[in-house]
C-alpha cells in the first residue's frame, strides 16, 4: 500500500510498498514456490551489484492486506514437499523461507529497502525412529546435513573464527547476510515434551543455548577527525593496550580453566568417598561453593574478553577508515605538488620569453642610439682638428737607435695630443667619436658593441685618446706604417685596411723568408 505522510514544515510525500516471496530448500536445491506457472521452479543464489546474497529470479508479489499474505502462504504450502513418517503424519521434508521486502521512500530522495526472512526449518530426524527408506531417507540425510551446517556456522560465529563456512549448505548460504551481516536475528526452537523424544529435545536445547551466546555486533560508526595522524597514533596505542589486556584475560582464563579442571577432579575423588565421613561432606560443600565462584568468575572474564574483542574490532575498523582518508589526503597533496611544478615550468618559460624581449629591446635601443649618432654625425660639421694616430711599438727587425727615437717622438706627440684633446673636447665631438668607435667595433670586433657605454665611461674626458687607440688597433696607425717601411719597402700601402693579427702574421712570414734566405746564402758560400 502507498501511504501519504506530510509534515507541517515540508511537503515531502512518504510512500512504501511490500512484496512477498517464498522459497523451498529441498535436497539442498532452491525452488520458487510462487512461480507463475504453478509448479516449483529451480533458482540460483547469487550476489547482486551491492554485494548482498539473494535470489534474483525469485517471484515477488505485492500485497496490500493480510488476506493477500495468507493466500500466498496457502499457494506456496501446496507446492511444498510433505510426507508421512512413523513420528509425524505430515512431516515437512524441506526448509521453507518466506521473504518480505519493504521499500520506503520520501519524495525527492532515493528509496530504502529492508528484508525480513521467516524460515521454517525442518526438524532433525533419527532414522531409527522415523523408519524412513528410499526417497524419504535421502530427504532426511539432506535435512540433517543442512542443520549440521547451520550448527557449524553458529559455532564459528561463537568462536569468532576468521572463516565461517556459509557455503557448506544452500540454507546457510541464503541466510549469510542474516546470520553474519548488519541485521537482527531471532531463533525460535520447538521441542517435544514426550519422553520418547528426550534425546532430540536435549540436543535442541543445547543448540539453542549455544546460539544465545552469539553476539553479531552492532553497526559501525563513521568517525571524522581533523588531525588524522594523531588519531591514528592514538588508535594504535589503544590497540596495543587492548591486545595486552586481551593477553592478560586469556592467561587468566587459562588459569581459571586449569583451576576448574583441578576442582572437577577433586569433586570426582570426593564423590567416590562422600559416604565415609561427615567431614568429607563438609569438604564437598566447600568445593562446590568454590567451584561455583570460579565458574562465575570465569563467565565474567569471558564476557569481559568478548567486550574487549568487540572494542578491538571497532578500533581496527576505525583505523582502516582513517588510513584510507590519510591516503586520500596524500594523493591530493601529490596532485597539488604536480600542479605547482607545472606552474613553475610556465613561470620559467615566461621568464625566458621576458629575457628574450629585454634582449630584443636592448638591441633596438642600441640600433636607435646608433642611428641617432649617425644622424648627429651627418648633421654636425666635421671637426677641423683630426686625431693624430698614436704610434705603435716598433718592430723587432728595426734597429735599436731608431726604436728609441721613435719611442721618444711617439711619447711626446701622444702627450701633446692628450693635452689638446682634453682641452678642446665638446659634446658634439664626444658624440662624433662615439659614432666612430661604434663603427670600428661593428666592423672589426662585433662582440664588444654592447660594451660601448662602459668604454665611453672609462675614457670620459679622454675621448680623443680613445679614438687614437681604436684607429691604431684596428686600422693601423703611422707607427705601424713606419715599421713596415723599415722592414719591407712599401708594404704599408698593401697592408692598409688589414687587422692587427693579419699584419703580425705577414711580418712573421717575412721574417721566416729572410731567415731561410740567409741560411741558403750561407750554405752556398760554404
Amino acid at each position: 500500500p502507498a501511504v501519504d505522510s506530510r509534515d507541517e514544515s515540508s511537503d515531502a510525500r512518504f510512500t512504501f510498498s511490500i512484496e512477498v516471496g517464498m522459497l523451498e530448500i529441498y535436497n539442498d536445491d532452491v525452488f520458487d514456490l510462487l512461480s507463475p506457472s504453478g509448479n516449483k521452479k529451480s533458482v540460483d543464489i547469487r550476489r547482486d551489484s551491492e554485494g548482498r546474497v539473494g535470489v534474483p529470479d525469485m517471484t515477488k508479489e505485492k500485497v496490500n492486506s493480510l488476506e493477500d499474505v495468507l493466500n500466498l502462504l496457502a499457494k506456496g504450502n501446496k507446492n511444498r514437499a510433505v510426507a508421512a513418517t512413523s513420528l509425524n503424519e505430515h512431516s515437512s521434508r524441506s526448509h521453507m523461507v518466506l521473504n518480505v521486502q519493504v521499500t520506503s521512500t520520501v519524495e525527492g530522495e532515493p528509496p530504502n529497502k529492508g528484508n525480513l526472512f521467516l524460515v521454517d526449518l525442518a526438524g532433525s530426524e533419527r532414522v531409527l525412529k522415523s523408519e524412513v527408506v528410499g526417497k524419504a531417507l535421502d530427504e532426511a540425510k539432506h535435512i540433517n546435513k543442512s542443520l549440521a551446517a547451520l550448527g557449524n556456522v553458529m559455532e564459528a560465529l561463537d568462536r569468532k573464527a576468521s572463516h565461517v563456512p556459509y557455503r557448506d549448505s544452500k540454507l546457510t548460504h541464503l541466510l549469510q547476510d542474516s546470520l553474519g551481516g548488519n541485521s537482527r536475528t531471532m531463533m525460535v526452537v520447538t521441542v517435544c515434551p514426550t519422553s520418547n523424544s528426550y534425546d532430540e529435545t536435549q540436543c535442541a536445547l543445547k543448540f539453542a543455548t549455544r546460539v544465545r551466546r552469539i553476539n553479531l555486533g552492532t553497526a559501525q560508526r563513521n568517525v571524522t577527525s581533523k588531525n588524522l595522524e594523531e588519531t591514528v597514533k592514538n588508535l594504535t596505542s589503544e590497540i596495543k593496550l587492548l591486545s595486552k589486556a586481551k593477553e592478560r584475560s586469556e592467561n587468566q582464563m587459562h588459569s581459571l580453566k586449569r583451576e576448574n579442571e583441578r576442582v572437577q577432579e577433586r569433586l570426582k575423588q570426593s564423590a567416590e568417598t562422600r559416604s565415609k565421613t561427615h567431614d568429607e561432606k563438609r569438604a564437598m560443600e566447600v568445593l562446590r561453593k568454590s567451584n561455583a565462584e570460579m565458574t562465575t568468575r570465569w563467565q565474567k572474564e569471558k564476557a569481559k574478553r568478548e567486550e574487549q574483542v568487540q572494542d578491538l574490532e571497532n578500533v581496527q575498523n576505525e583505523l582502516k577508515q582513517l588510513q584510507q582518508k590519510l591516503r586520500k589526503v596524500q594523493r591530493e597533496g601529490e596532485e597539488f605538488e604536480r600542479k605547482m611544478q607545472e606552474k613553475e615550468s610556465e613561470i620559467s618559460k615566461l621568464t625566458k620569453e621576458m629575457r628574450k624581449a629585454k634582449e630584443a629591446s636592448s638591441a633596438a635601443n642600441i640600433r636607435a642610439r646608433k642611428a641617432q649618432v649617425m644622424q648627429s654625425r651627418i648633421a654636425s660639421p666635421k671637426s677641423s682638428s683630426a686625431p693624430v694616430p698614436k704610434l705603435n711599438h716598433p718592430s723587432k727587425l728595426a734597429r735599436p737607435t731608431s726604436s728609441r727615437a721613435s719611442n721618444g717622438k711617439g711619447t711626446e706627440s701622444s702627450k701633446a695630443k692628450k693635452e689638446s684633446s682634453e682641452g678642446s673636447s665638446s659634446d658634439a665631438n664626444v658624440e662624433e667619436i662615439r659614432g666612430k668607435v661604434l663603427e670600428l667595433l661593428e666592423k672589426y670586433d662585433p662582440k664588444k658593441v654592447n660594451k660601448i657605454d662602459t668604454i665611453m665611461e672609462r675614457f670620459k674626458g679622454r675621448e680623443m685618446s680613445l679614438m687614437e687607440k681604436m684607429e691604431a688597433r684596428y686600422e693601423g696607425g703611422s707607427v705601424a706604417d713606419s715599421t713596415d717601411d723599415l722592414t719591407s719597402g712599401g708594404a704599408s700601402e698593401s697592408g692598409a685596411g688589414k687587422s692587427r693579427s693579419e699584419l703580425a702574421l705577414e711580418r712573421h712570414k717575412k721574417r721566416l723568408l729572410q731567415k731561410k734566405a740567409k741560411e741558403n746564402s750561407g750554405g752556398r758560400g760554404w
